[in-house]
C-alpha cells in the first residue's frame, strides 16, 4: 500500500508539472498592429501661401511611414477674391482617380480655411461625401462642422485667449459645436502654427487615430535624396513657363558653385513641375531659375535659391519667383554694383521680443528691428516670412532706422528694408547670412554677391525647428 501510495503522488506530481509547462509554453499573442486607414492628404493654403506650408508637415508624415505618393497639395491664385471650388473639385476627382481612393483628407489653413469650408458646405459640389476628415488650422471659425464632416480645429495666438495677439476679442475661436476638439497655441503665430511640430501630432493622430511616432523629420535612408516641386510664379502659383532651371552644387562656406556643369537641368512647363532629382544628402546647392527677357527687363535674367541641405525626400519644394522687373521686384532698384535678396521662413520671424527674438545677420548686420519685423503688430504689418534686403534709394548707404520700406509696409507676410551690400560683376565675394532662431539655435548659409541688375537672390531656411 505505501509503495502504491508514493506512485500515485509521483504520478501527480507529473501531471501537475506537465500541465504546468504546458501552460507556460503557451505563446500570448502579440497585440495586433493598428491598421492605418491610410487616405489621400490634401492641403490648401492661405493668401499669398503655397505648398511651402504644408512642405515640412509632408515630411513629418513620410517620416512617421505615410505613404508620399498620397499627399498632396491645391495651389492657386490668390490675388484673385473669388474661391477657386470647382477647381478644388476637379483637384480632389483627379486625386481619387490617381489613388483609387473613395474620400480624402482634408487640411486648411487661413484663407484655404474658406476655401475648404465654403467648398463643403456648398450644395453643388458634394464636398462631404468626398472628404470624410477635416483639419482647420488658424482660419473660418463656423459654429457647425462644415458639411457635417467631422472637423478638429488649430489656432494660433490670434485666435487664443488672453495670448497677448488675439484678434478676436480675446476669445478663443473655435470650429464646430465641440471644444474639445480644438486646439490652441499662445505661443505660435499664424503660419508658425501651420508648420509646427505639435500642429502635425495633432493632425496625424485624428487622421490615423493612433499616435505618430515621431513629430521630427527624419533624415532618410542612404546618401541621396529626391527633390520634386515647382518653379512658379508669385502669388498666382502658375508655372514659370519658358524658364530653365540648373541645379549647381556649392562650397558650404562661400556659396561659390563646386563644379563646371549643373547636376540637373529641367526645362520649366506650364505646370511649373520639376523633378524628381537625385541630390546627395548633406551638399549644399544652388537652384538657378534661368529666366527669359520680359516685357519689364528686355535681358535674360537669373534667380539664384539657396536652401538648407535636404533631410529627406522633398516633394513640394518650391521656387517662387517672378517675370524679370514685375510684381515684387519693379519696386527693387538694380545696380552693378549692389546685391539684394529675400531671406525666407515659414515660420515667422519676430523682431520685437527682446530675449525671445529671432536674430537674422545679413553681411553681419542685424536686420531684424522691431520697426523693420514686429511679432504681430506694431510699426510694421508684422507675421513676416520673407525678408526683402535691398539698398532702398541706390545710394549705397543702409538706413535700417528707416524701419520697413515701402511697399512692404502696405504688404502681409513680407517686410523690407534698406541695407547696401556691395556687389562684384563676378560674383566672386561671399554674403553671410546668419539665422539664430528664438531657440538660440544659429543656421548659417552664404552666398554669392551677384550683381542685382541681373540677377535675384532668395535664401531659404527651413521652419523646422532645430
Amino acid at each position: 500500500m505505501r509503495l502504491s501510495f508514493l506512485s500515485f503522488l509521483c504520478l501527480l506530481f507529473l501531471a501537475l508539472t506537465a500541465c504546468s509547462d504546458s501552460s507556460d509554453r503557451r505563446e500570448i499573442p502579440p497585440e495586433p498592429e493598428p491598421q492605418i486607414d491610410y487616405q489621400p492628404i490634401v492641403f490648401v493654403h492661405g493668401q499669398s501661401g503655397s505648398a511651402q506650408q504644408f512642405e515640412s508637415q509632408a515630411q513629418r508624415f513620410t517620416s512617421n511611414g505615410y505613404p508620399q505618393d498620397l499627399i498632396f497639395a491645391f495651389e492657386y491664385d490668390t490675388s484673385q477674391e473669388d474661391n477657386p471650388l470647382a477647381d478644388l473639385d476637379t483637384f480632389i476627382d483627379s486625386v481619387l482617380s490617381e489613388t483609387g481612393a473613395d474620400t480624402v483628407y482634408a487640411v486648411g489653413h487661413s484663407r484655404g480655411t474658406s476655401v475648404w469650408t465654403s467648398y463643403l458646405d456648398a450644395p453643388d459640389f458634394g464636398g462631404p461625401d468626398k472628404v470624410s476628415k477635416y483639419v482647420n488650422i488658424d482660419g473660418r471659425a463656423p459654429d457647425e462642422l462644415p458639411g457635417g464632416v467631422p472637423t478638429i480645429g488649430i489656432w494660433g495666438e490670434w485666435n487664443t485667449a488672453d495670448s497677448g495677439f488675439n484678434l478676436n476679442d480675446n476669445m478663443n475661436s473655435q470650429i464646430g459645436p465641440n471644444p474639445e476638439d480644438n486646439f490652441y497655441f499662445p505661443e505660435k503665430s499664424h503660419t508658425e502654427v501651420a508648420t509646427s511640430p505639435e500642429a502635425f501630432g495633432l493632425m496625424y493622430e485624428f487622421f490615423t487615430e493612433v499616435a505618430a511616432e515621431t513629430t521630427d523629420v527624419l533624415p532618410g535612408d542612404g546618401d541621396t535624396r529626391e527633390v520634386a516641386g515647382r518653379a512658379v510664379l508669385f502669388p498666382e502659383n502658375i508655372g514659370f513657363q519658358g524658364a530653365r532651371l540648373e541645379v549647381w552644387p556649392v562650397e558650404q562656406a562661400t556659396g561659390q558653385r563646386a563644379v563646371d556643369e549643373p547636376v540637373a537641368r529641367a526645362d520649366i512647363g506650364a505646370s511649373g513641375e520639376f523633378g524628381p532629382l537625385t541630390l546627395e544628402a548633406g551638399q549644399h546647392y544652388e537652384f538657378a531659375l534661368l529666366r527669359p527677357p520680359s516685357e519689364s527687363f528686355d535681358q535674360p535674367s537669373v534667380h539664384h535659391f539657396y536652401p538648407e541641405p535636404f533631410v529627406s525626400d522633398d516633394y513640394l519644394f518650391r521656387l517662387q519667383s517672378s517675370q524679370a522687373g514685375q510684381s515684387i521686384e519693379s519696386f527693387l532698384p538694380t545696380a552693378d554694383d549692389t546685391t539684394g535678396m529675400v531671406v525666407a521662413r515659414q515660420r515667422e520671424f519676430w523682431g520685437d521680443q527682446g530675449a525671445g527674438s529671432d536674430e537674422l545677420f545679413v553681411d553681419g548686420v542685424n536686420v531684424l528691428l522691431p520697426s523693420i519685423s514686429p511679432r504681430a503688430v506694431g510699426n510694421g504689418t508684422g507675421v513676416n516670412l520673407a525678408v526683402f534686403v535691398f539698398d532702398h534709394e541706390g545710394d549705397k548707404v543702409s538706413d535700417l532706422e528707416k524701419g520697413e520700406v515701402f511697399p512692404f509696409s502696405a504688404l502681409t507676410f513680407l517686410t523690407g528694408l534698406d541695407l547696401y551690400i556691395p556687389a562684384t560683376a563676378t560674383a566672386t565675394g561671399t554674403v553671410t547670412v546668419s539665422l539664430v532662431d528664438r531657440g538660440g539655435e544659429t543656421t548659417e548659409l552664404n552666398v554669392p554677391n551677384w550683381p542685382s541688375s541681373s540677377n535675384r537672390i532668395s535664401v531659404m531656411f527651413d521652419d523646422v525647428p532645430k
